[in-house]
């Protein structure tokens, strides 16, 4: 007697991420931050709001709809993804980011090209305001990278994965934390950056690589920023 073995194929790159959310919640949590953003904006021109407050508040709000999902769910905070990760994963993570970095390079350099003001001009202007310089810092540098990858990947990204497939939900979370900068001079960067960002959190399980990356990625725009605004007349290239 022949017994039959079904050996079903496996894809190396199914994704294992499984969240107690998904799309519908997504839709809510980003409908939410749209009108969060315009209430922000109102308040800041029609209510004289601090505007060092402002953009504390305006970073620190990403976390909100993750915290709201996982006490209507009733969800475990493990499900955000805060877990260790392998050291090598980080390292393709690094590795992906600098090719990012050429096509931002050539991108940037094509507006320039145009005459078309790149982002980094638009970042500038945050210097001129009224700003403090280390309220701007922990705002940009620290509390950004945490906030937004709790919202764009643990929670936008692995909402979409069980809909759409971890390819797809790449794409779209990239093209929603695109628009999302709300400017069209910075939508190819931030879209890369996306790409970058939710690949390497599927890759690794966890969303502290993507933190990591964010933070240095912000941590060496600011300081470049600051460098040019503040001594560009005296630096030698």
């Amino acid at each position: 007697m022949t017994e039959e073995i079904n050996i079903e194929k496996t894809d190396p790159h199914t994704s294992t991420t499984s969240v107690s959310w998904g799309a519908r919640e997504v839709i809510y949590g980003i409908i939410a931050m749209i009108l969060f953003s315009a209430g922000m904006l109102l308040a800041n021109q029609f209510l004289a709001f601090e505007s060092n407050a402002v953009i504390v508040i305006y970073e620190a709000a990403y976390l909100l709809p993750a915290i709201a999902v996982l006490f209507l769910k009733r969800a475990s905070w493990r499900e955000l993804r805060l877990n260790r990760f392998p050291f090598s994963e980080l390292l393709v993570g690094f590795a992906l980011l600098f090719i990012a970095y050429m096509v931002i390079i050539l991108h940037n350099l094509t507006l320039i090209y145009f005459d078309i003001a790149p982002q980094a001009e638009y970042m500038m202007q945050l210097f001129d305001m009224e700003l403090n310089f280390w309220v701007l810092g922990i705002a940009v540098v620290v509390i950004a990278p945490i906030s937004e990858e709790i919202f764009f990947r643990s929670f936008v990204y692995a909402g979409l994965v069980e809909r759409f497939g971890w390819q797809k939900a790449v794409l779209i979370s990239a093209l929603i934390f695109g628009a999302a900068h709300m400017q069209l001079v910075a939508f190819l960067p931030t879209f890369l950056m996306g790409l970058v960002l939710a690949y390497l959190y599927e890759r690794s399980q966890s969303v502290v690589p993507s933190i990591i990356l964010h933070f240095s990625v912000n941590g060496f725009g600011f300081t470049m920023i600051y460098l040019l605004t503040t001594y560009g007349e005296n630096l030698v290239f």
